[in-house]
């Protein structure tokens, strides 16, 4: 259950200090072919126009998908978010993938996240959320031209671990990294 509440508190701390929530925002249809490299009305890119084929090839359950964490309405005007989970039969983590126009050092220094550090070999930054519950969560974030997008990884409650977080949210980003928005 704290796990649980952690994973809302988290979102809802970013979603806080980047605007309210606003009805009637399209989302994209999932694509198979291609990625959508122009931003919806928010300005934001949208993560659930990630290829199915890249969502499956990263070991996550196409049929997971959703734009929002709970309920119809989006977090916030200003962040596009999609979830999966991994797949049956021993799902243990769900992954958000969050896209918005402010940069990587609003990330830094107004989200609820710390420890930035470099991946080695990679463009993305790990990161941990500021408020620790006994919880299974790391993310990785990435800077583009128009903004940030970043995956948290969080576990499911009442599920104990199959791996180490990070290495597996690390996985899925590199997996992922050529479906989503670049510095070119």
């Amino acid at each position: 259950m704290r796990l649980l509440i952690g994973s809302a508190v988290g979102v809802m701390l970013v979603a806080t200090g980047c605007g309210g929530a606003t009805e009637g925002i399209p989302v994209a249809a999932p694509s198979t072919t291609s990625v959508m490299t122009t931003a919806p009305a928010n300005g934001a890119w949208d993560p659930c126009t990630i290829p199915d084929a890249a969502i499956e090839d990263a070991g996550l359950a196409v049929e997971t998908k959703s734009s929002n964490l709970v309920g119809e309405l989006p977090i916030s005007e200003d962040w596009m978010t999609c979830f999966w989970t991994n797949p049956l039969p021993t799902p243990w983590y769900r992954v958000g993938i969050f896209s918005s126009t402010e940069s990587l050092d609003y990330l830094r220094e107004r989200g609820p996240f710390e420890n930035f550090e470099p991946i080695e070999g990679f463009d993305g930054l790990r990161f941990r959320r500021t408020i620790k519950y006994d919880e299974v969560n790391c993310g990785v974030a990435f800077g583009h031209p128009v903004g940030v997008v970043y995956l948290n990884l969080d576990g499911l409650v009442m599920t104990p671990p199959l791996d180490d977080p990070c290495v597996e949210v690390e996985r899925l980003a590199r997996s992922i990294r050529p479906s989503l928005p670049s510095e070119e």
